[in-house]
């Protein structure tokens, strides 16, 4: 004789399964923005460290050019320059209503990167969602670090 889940037994964990889900879902969805704002600054923090890493090998200048507020979504190309002309490598968009805030010490919304890896500018890059913020430091000296 053959053993079978009956449908009463079925419902059960279904119902189970079901209850666990909807106490479960809010919480998900609390933890989104976070996860989106470190996403996005992540991805601003790799991009400007590739920069780096691409002048000191490639011996030419590269650089991080950044368009944030109006333009939503927000978003940074890494771009090759060779004397007069520019080759843009990437462009990352951030997520949606990520807010890109850079300091007034970052000329012409962009930070160079020398062939020896110094930068041109050095200040805060602050990426902003609702009330959370994280902070992506150049120094004078080329360190490029997540606050």
């Amino acid at each position: 004789m053959r053993k079978a889940i009956s449908l009463y037994e079925f419902l059960i964990v279904f119902g189970i399964i079901a209850i666990i889900a909807a106490i479960s879902i809010p919480t998900i969805k609390s933890f989104a923005p976070s996860l989106k704002l470190s996403s996005s600054s992540r991805s601003t923090l790799s991009a400007l460290r590739q920069a780096q890493e691409e002048a000191v090998t490639t011996q030419k200048q590269h650089l991080i050019r950044f368009f944030g507020a109006p333009m939503n979504p927000a978003m940074l190309q890494l771009i090759k320059k060779e004397d007069t002309n520019e080759t843009i490598l990437k462009t990352v968009t951030l997520d949606k209503d990520i807010m890109l805030v850079l300091d007034s010490s970052i000329n012409n919304n962009q930070i160079i990167f020398s062939p020896d890896g110094g930068p041109s500018a050095s200040g805060n890059i602050t990426l902003s969602l609702e009330n959370a913020a994280k902070i992506v430091n150049v120094s004078p000296a080329g360190v490029i670090k997540l606050q």
